[in-house]
């Protein structure tokens, strides 16, 4: 005579749930992926770039690269563009060097005294002032030299006829920019949609 092991229905069910359970818990820790497995790039923002034209707009602009960059313990970069006159800026005389060596003087010392008024909240401030034809595409390429990980832009909140026939400097930085932009809008649009 054989003898048959016969298992009550509470031991198969146990059994089913013990399996069930080490199966939910296996396919639960293969798809929880550990810091080694996954390549997830991570914020860090150690070079910001903040142009400035020494308007109010942009000056609030640089006080939030400020606040951002010691908050953060990134390098702070403040960047002006003196603007090259064009052919359609000149009278037929030209412009005489003395007025555009003077243009680039008034920026130096508008600069040093941001620079100064930065560096009274946070020490790792520096400035580079360059000469450019279209100030907007000076900013990139500096960006992309300094490797600038974020920019801080202003806008002076033109609408209308104004935004259409000047555009937006801050639009075109931010389509082109080689590293994430953030736009501090102007006082006046802060509450516009």
């Amino acid at each position: 005579m054989e003898r048959y092991a016969v298992q009550s229905p509470k031991i198969k069910l146990e059994r089913k749930k013990f399996q069930m359970k080490a199966s939910i818990e296996t396919s639960i820790d293969a798809e929880v992926a550990t810091p080694q497995s996954v390549d997830i790039p991570k914020f860090t923002f150690s070079h910001i770039l903040a142009p400035t034209d020494f308007s109010p707009n942009s000056a609030r602009a640089v006080d939030y690269a400020v606040q951002l960059a010691r908050r953060l313990g990134a390098k702070l970069t403040l960047v002006h563009i003196v603007p090259e006159p064009s052919a359609l800026d000149y009278p037929i005389e030209g412009i005489p060097i003395q007025e555009i060596e003077g243009w680039k003087a008034e920026a130096e010392k508008k600069m040093a005294d941001q620079l100064a008024r930065a560096k009274l909240q946070y020490q790792e401030v520096d400035s580079v002032q360059r000469t450019a034809l279209h100030p907007r595409d000076e900013i990139i390429r500096v960006a992309r030299e300094l490797s600038a990980d974020l920019l801080v832009i202003s806008t002076h909140g033109y609408t209308g006829w104004k935004h259409f026939m000047f555009g937006s400097d801050a639009e075109k930085i931010f389509e082109h920019a080689c590293c994430p932009t953030l736009v501090v809008r102007s006082e006046g649009t802060a509450g516009r949609r």
